[in-house]
């Protein structure tokens, strides 16, 4: 049986963008960001019920996404970082916990670097350092799925997204109700989203992030390969690793196992 959790809505400005932030559930102020193509809503809302037990979870929608609402230009990972600084100042007088999930792992890493006295806690979960040949090819595929084909976007998120093993256990049906559910919600700037994901490089950002850390990879993650997790948490001083055997769309497979991580670090 699936818990309801009161959620709400609030905007905050920052150079011209507006920011929609998901907000529910009381207690440790917890931001949670979320990946490309998905929004606040879309990446973590079967886990708020959770996590919201324990946590005051802020969630922004990234430029591009959900309700957020910018001019249209390209996106760079200052505008991100950004936006979470701007969540992040809705809990003003508390250490704050970031879990980003994959670009939102980039993100969560490069606003734990350059707020080292804030970041109590930091979850990355399937992230990056820097995009290499192999998922810049990926991005581009992305990117232009995104401006032609939507329905086939989809599909391709699922086929690089999805374990061998959790396909063997669906239907056509439930195939079905995913790809609707891909289709309908993959968010209107997946583009340009896409597009810096293909610049990233935080290299130069691990030595500062001071928080404890907690890196996370999938075992059959297609679409960031583990070894990409490997490096990241290898960047940050005392970081601790763990894997899950699912596909790069965790949240699909196994978001129960997600939770017991995340709630594994006190």
């Amino acid at each position: 049986m699936t818990v309801s959790i009161p959620m709400k809505r609030q905007l905050v400005q920052t150079n011209g963008i507006s920011t929609s932030i998901l907000e529910a559930g009381r207690g440790r102020p917890t931001i949670l960001l979320h990946g490309t193509s998905s929004s606040a809503l879309m990446g973590w809302g079967p886990l708020l019920p959770e996590l919201g037990k324990t946590r005051r979870c802020l969630a922004p929608d990234f430029i591009g996404s959900g309700e957020t609402q910018d001019n249209g230009g390209a996106i760079t990972l200052d505008m991100l970082i950004a936006q979470v600084k701007a969540t992040a100042a809705l809990a003003p007088d508390e250490p704050i916990d970031i879990i980003g999930y994959s670009l939102g792992a980039v993100v969560a890493a490069a606003v734990a670097s350059e707020m080292p006295d804030r970041i109590r806690r930091l979850i990355l979960i399937g992230g990056w350092v820097k995009s290499d040949i192999r998922m810049n090819l990926l991005f581009d595929s992305w990117i232009t799925l995104a401006r032609t084909n939507r329905s086939q976007l989809a599909n391709f998120v699922m086929l690089n997204g999805l374990s061998d093993a959790f396909f063997e256990t669906i239907d056509e049906i439930t195939l079905a109700n995913l790809q609707n559910q891909y289709a309908e919600n993959l968010s209107p700037g997946s583009d340009r989203q896409a597009a810096l994901d293909a610049t990233i490089d935080i290299c130069a950002r691990l030595p500062d992030i001071k928080a404890e850390t907690l890196v996370i990879s999938m075992t059959d993650d297609r679409m960031v390969r583990p070894h990409h997790c490997r490096q990241l948490a290898r960047g940050i001083k005392g970081a601790r690793f763990e894997e899950i055997d699912a596909g790069h769309l965790v949240f699909v497979e196994k978001p129960e196992r997600v939770v017991e991580l995340i709630e594994a670090l006190r």
